[in-house]
């Protein structure tokens, strides 16, 4: 089931054949294509025999040098990852020679669950944490704002947070997280967004798996969206239980070791949502919900900067439909930011992004089109990647990103 779940999750379809074990050693080749790559991600698929045969070696040999690569076996995706380190020219290609052997040691990402958080870092730098178990609001504040299923804190390679957790403006939105405010669901209105409210709340149900690695860590996790307005919800005051659940949802959090040492990383969530039930969840227009951000406390409205892969800024950017959108603002002194990329494969991509005109937030929100429905059977993918970075990353380097995020790296094999 772990396996069946996430090939769906990561949507590059699991391999069922290919190169088999006893065709090691194979030569392979990544070319960069029509335009250049810097440090970009690189995919290669394996059959299952080959996944499972036990530790493999990667050699770059371009221009005859060997140079052992750091790489990672996906075996839920049967897929080998690595880093194309430096700048790959357009038309340019490197050759690789993958063996049968150990990888050669190298930082990594370490991933660790505890009894209330998963926590990922790399090279013992802190990098996020998953709220696994209900987080308390502080004493004083209305219990309902108590949540879990985000990530909080988010940090840069340099340990600048780069998120929020309960702002005192709007106590509901806590770092990344994803919840849908207009719905309706078994014939009653539904708000997973506004938490105090009482109607509705996304939670965790569990930590289904996580792992760490020289290329990539991974947080598997499944979500329950919960109607509180059935007669029958019996849930506390913070909802930590009880309810009717209408959707679970399982996020896949893949924590890439890219980009470390020019100043960023790459973090993904992919989406997949089901009705728990043979009742749809009905979305009519609205103008947010859907996946957020709720960045730094201390980017108050004259000191946070947005900036969309079409050039616009907070006022002009909102309820348009960027490519990516880059939230930033100076955290103790230094300038730093979290910027977020849409998928091409994702619902009415490019989806509308609502920008708030004052606070640090975004949220992707494909109800702004107009109604929309998930239905029983049918599930609801959707895919994004954050950019941590110190610094204002240029909208260059930026729309790179997002390009090997679309059209990423596929190694070939002889």
């Amino acid at each position: 089931m772990f396996r069946s779940i996430a090939c769906a999750l990561i949507g590059l379809g699991c391999v069922t054949s290919g190169l088999a074990a006893d065709k090691l050693p194979l030569a392979l080749s990544a070319s960069a294509g029509s335009r250049e790559r810097v440090d970009a991600l690189v995919q290669f698929p394996l059959s299952k025999e080959l996944a499972a045969a036990g530790p493999l070696r990667l050699m770059e040999t371009t221009g005859g040098n060997e140079t052992p690569i750091a790489a990672q076996v996906d075996p839920l995706g049967n897929r080998l990852w690595w880093v194309a380190g430096g700048v790959l020219a357009a038309g340019a290609k490197r050759t690789y020679r993958l063996e049968a052997g150990e990888s050669p040691a190298a930082p990594g990402i370490a991933v660790a669950e505890s009894e209330r958080a998963v926590a990922a870092s790399c090279d013992s730098r802190p990098l996020l944490q998953y709220a696994k178990a209900h987080v308390e609001p502080a004493s004083g504040i209305n219990p309902r704002y108590g949540r879990s299923a985000h990530l909080h804190p988010v940090r840069t390679p340099s340990g600048a947070i780069v998120t929020d957790e309960f702002p005192p403006d709007h106590l509901h939105q806590s770092g990344i997280f994803l919840a849908f405010t207009k719905t309706e669901f078994k014939g009653h209105d539904v708000d997973f967004w506004n938490l105090a409210g009482g109607k509705g709340r996304v939670r965790c149900k569990s930590v289904k798996g996580v792992s760490s690695g020289p290329v990539f860590g991974r947080i598997l996790a499944e979500h329950e969206h919960v109607d509180l307005t059935a007669a029958d919800a019996t849930a506390g005051v913070g909802a930590k239980s009880g309810g009717d659940v209408a959707l679970n949802e399982t996020w896949e959090v893949q924590i890439w070791n890219v980009g470390m040492k020019s100043g960023y990383w790459l973090l993904d969530i992919t989406s997949q949502i089901t009705c728990a039930s043979d009742q749809p969840l009905k979305l009519p227009e609205y103008h947010y919900g859907g996946m957020a951000i709720r960045a730094a406390r201390s980017w108050t409205p004259n000191e946070v900067r947005f900036l969309t892969s079409e050039g616009d800024e907070r006022v002009k950017g909102n309820q348009t439909r960027p490519r990516w959108c880059r939230v930033s603002g100076l955290v103790d002194g230094k300038p730093a930011g979290i910027t977020l990329l849409t998928h091409p494969g994702n619902f009415r991509f490019p989806e509308p992004l609502r920008v708030h005109p004052t606070m640090p937030y975004m949220v992707y929100t494909p109800s702004f089109l107009g109604d929309w429905e998930i239905k029983p059977g049918t599930p609801h993918v959707s895919r994004y990647r954050f950019v941590v970075h110190d610094g204002e990353l240029s909208a260059e380097i930026l729309e790179r990103l997002w390009q090997d995020y679309a059209q990423p790296l596929t190694a070939s094999g002889t």
